[in-house]
């Protein structure tokens, strides 16, 4: 817990400007300094995928790299509860929990584990709250409305969802492939931008953010996209990305 109030304190020194660019911590677990390096750079979003196995819920990328120690409340749940003590230093950013197996087997086991801790999760008892953010498999859009108010959805392109609905989706997100086949080197094909920003103009429609995942992360593509309007920037590189866009104001 030492490591974390170190590494809590780096977010004071976080530039005010840097709110104009969100950046998404992408497979965050994967990292050297899980949580602790995305929470530093005071990031919009952090990204854990999980996986229920013998009635816990196991952060992994698959369940061939499976270690049952890894569990979310260990890497993620309680130490957020630790790190948000401390009043001084703590912000409101999302973490967004990809479910990768059955939604309703997931889900109760999910429930019990983020109730826990009560408002420290639950945006509507105080704005500081961690916002709990569910993609991968979900339950029908139709149902979004009937969760608990603490739990809000990522949400896809081209779904119209009824207004009770929409109120729990944060984003909209996509793969960037469907609409791209670029490397992230040079400009991004005259056609391809066209594709991209019709999605990214859907997205605003419905006055949500957009992120696209499985883009090339390199600084080109990183502006381009913020050049077109993509709100939120997803990357593997939480540091680089994140003094890039603090270079390029």
């Amino acid at each position: 817990m030492k490591k974390l109030a170190v590494f809590a304190l780096l977010i004071l020194f976080t530039s005010p400007g840097f709110a104009q660019v969100k950046i998404h911590s992408h497979n965050d677990y994967t990292h050297e300094q899980p949580l602790t390096e995305a929470y530093a750079n005071r990031v919009y979003e952090i990204e854990a995928d999980v996986f229920l196995i013998q009635d816990s819920l196991i952060v992994a990328h698959s369940k061939k790299d499976k270690n049952l120690t890894r569990t979310l409340g260990s890497m993620y749940l309680s130490p957020i509860a630790q790190l948000h003590k401390d009043k001084s230093t703590k912000y409101g950013f999302c973490l967004m929990i990809d479910i990768k197996d059955n939604w309703d087997l997931t889900y109760p086991a999910l429930r019990k584990e983020i109730e826990k801790y009560g408002a420290i999760f639950d945006r509507s008892e105080h704005k500081n709250a961690i916002q709990i953010v569910i993609s991968g498999n979900r339950p029908a859009d139709s149902t979004f409305h009937s969760y608990p108010k603490w739990l809000f959805f990522d949400g896809l392109p081209n779904i119209r969802y009824a207004k009770k609905d929409l109120k729990r989706v944060t984003m909209i997100s996509d793969n960037f492939a469907t609409y791209c086949k670029w490397k992230g080197n040079g400009e991004i094909p005259t056609a391809d931008k066209a594709k991209l920003k019709k999605i990214i103009d859907q997205a605003h429609l419905l006055n949500k953010p957009i992120r696209f995942w499985g883009a090339p992360d390199t600084k080109e593509c990183w502006q381009q996209l913020h050049d077109l309007g993509v709100d939120i920037i997803n990357t593997d590189k939480v540091s680089e990305c994140k003094t890039y866009f603090e270079q390029h104001k």
